[in-house]
């Protein structure tokens, strides 16, 4: 039998007492205790957010993060053919690390080169979804687990939300959130935001996330309190007289409870929006990634009166699957990006809380090195951004892989291998919120298959 750790051992321990005296109390009443025996006590005093800027189709990073010397340039240029970006057009990075050749950012990437240089980002060099290290050999021999199905949309957005390999999936922003929970003293705010709907980066455990949209809070106009439309007034009192009801069915009674609370809550963050200056920063409102941010941003500055001392905030952004038009599409997105992400630090610098919030990148994938005539199709190992001021900036962590066809990264069609994992990149930045090496071990399972667990590139407080 597989030996407990000593946290799921005290947890089996509390869950089989509360099991043995439930009696004739309700589910739901076991379910608030066993809330309470999973929650690790946390006093945390000062405030920490993470935001995950999720590029949903699989960023063609290599076309972000490019070669700039001679030779690795032209090795980049006879692979990349029509997508390949002109050498003289890069904006070249001066890393403070020993890098393997002379890179750049893509040109539509000015404020980001900036953001480098000041040493407030870094970039992650060919990370991605891993159960263990993965050779070349190993991939082709079959000598190592892998991820599940890769190149499958779905399936790699689900393993680079959760880092399980399992049925029932939890993803890693809702795992640290069951160990950190008494954080907040809100009772009804979950710990995660969504600006992007339903995902399992903040899904599965003790606390739903809570979903907003690019321009604020999601309300039900016709039943808010404050719509004092004749008609709204009376359907507003037989909506809450409906969900006052006794109910004689668990879920109708659940269901209820849930309606009630994020009515409640939608009033509450309302109020305190409206209350709250936004910070001052200047966001393109012609961009719904921008949108988003700057509702981050907001939501930020109102942590105090919200009683929030650790947040996530998840963000997703399509269009990233460029099987077509590349040549077109993924220079607009990365213009969009540079503008978007550069924005928001500096919202946050103008709020104080720039060594507080820790934004990243993610993606399901990166892209083949070969084209499809007019675009490129699905990869595996990608480079990642990581932006604020808690960040030792102006490096790039991990290798950088040669980006030739039939190269030792090269598994076929350039499909890269990642020589860096999701789990220590998710690892690092959980570190930085306030885990321990223990809940680290713990949320990540995969971790104990590699050597570094904190990759260096977040300065822990």
């Amino acid at each position: 039998m597989k030996k407990l750790s000593p946290l799921h051992q005290r947890r089996e321990f509390l869950k089989r007492s509360l099991l043995a005296s439930v009696g004739s109390a309700s589910l739901l009443s076991m379910h608030t205790q066993l809330n309470v025996a999973h929650a690790q006590t946390s006093t945390a005093t000062d405030y920490k957010a993470l935001v995950c800027v999720f590029l949903y189709g699989g960023n063609d990073a290599f076309n972000m993060l490019i070669p700039r010397a001679n030779d690795s340039y032209s090795t980049y240029a006879a692979t990349r053919r029509e997508f390949a970006r002109p050498q003289d057009q890069l904006l070249a990075l001066n890393p403070l690390n020993s890098v393997a050749t002379e890179v750049g950012l893509a040109p539509e990437m000015g404020n980001l080169q900036d953001l480098f240089h000041q040493g407030k980002m870094a970039l992650l060099a060919n990370v991605g979804t891993l159960i263990e290290p993965t050779t070349q050999a190993d991939y082709r021999n079959n000598r190592v687990a892998l991820p599940p199905q890769l190149f499958s949309h779905n399936d790699q957005q689900n393993f680079v939300m959760s880092l399980q390999n399992s049925k029932r999936q939890q993803g890693w922003a809702s795992r640290m959130a069951d160990l950190m929970q008494e954080a907040n003293a809100h009772n009804n705010l979950a710990m995660g935001i969504s600006m992007s709907g339903d995902n399992l980066w903040q899904r599965g455990g003790l606390q739903s996330p809570y979903a907003m949209n690019a321009g604020g809070v999601s309300s039900y106009w016709h039943l808010q309190p404050q719509n004092t439309e004749a008609w709204a007034v009376n359907r507003n009192r037989a909506y809450n007289a409906l969900l006052a009801q006794s109910q004689s069915h668990l879920f109708s009674t659940e269901f209820a409870k849930t309606q009630r609370r994020s009515i409640d809550l939608g009033v509450e963050l309302t109020t305190v929006l409206d209350a709250v200056p936004a910070p001052d920063a200047t966001f393109d409102t012609s961009s719904r990634l921008a949108q988003m941010l700057q509702t981050v941003a907001h939501l930020i500055a109102a942590r105090d009166e919200l009683g929030m001392k650790r947040q996530t905030f998840f963000i997703g952004i399509g269009d990233y699957d460029t099987h077509g038009d590349q040549v077109n599409r993924h220079p607009a997105l990365m213009a969009e990006l540079n503008h978007a992400l550069s924005s928001f630090y500096s919202a946050t610098e103008a709020m104080g809380v720039q060594d507080n919030v820790t934004t990243f990148t993610a993606s399901d994938f990166g892209r083949t090195l070969t084209s499809n005539g007019d675009g490129t199709d699905h990869g595996w190992g990608s480079h990642q951004m990581i932006m604020g001021g808690a960040v030792n900036g102006g490096r790039i962590y991990g290798a950088l892989p040669e980006l030739a066809i039939g190269s030792v990264d090269d598994i076929g069609e350039g499909r890269i291998i990642p020589t860096t994992s999701m789990d220590q990149m998710a690892a690092t930045l959980a570190g930085w919120y306030g885990l321990s090496a223990t809940q680290i071990a713990e949320t990540f399972p995969n971790l104990r298959n590699f050597n570094t667990a904190d990759i260096g590139f977040l300065r822990n407080s």
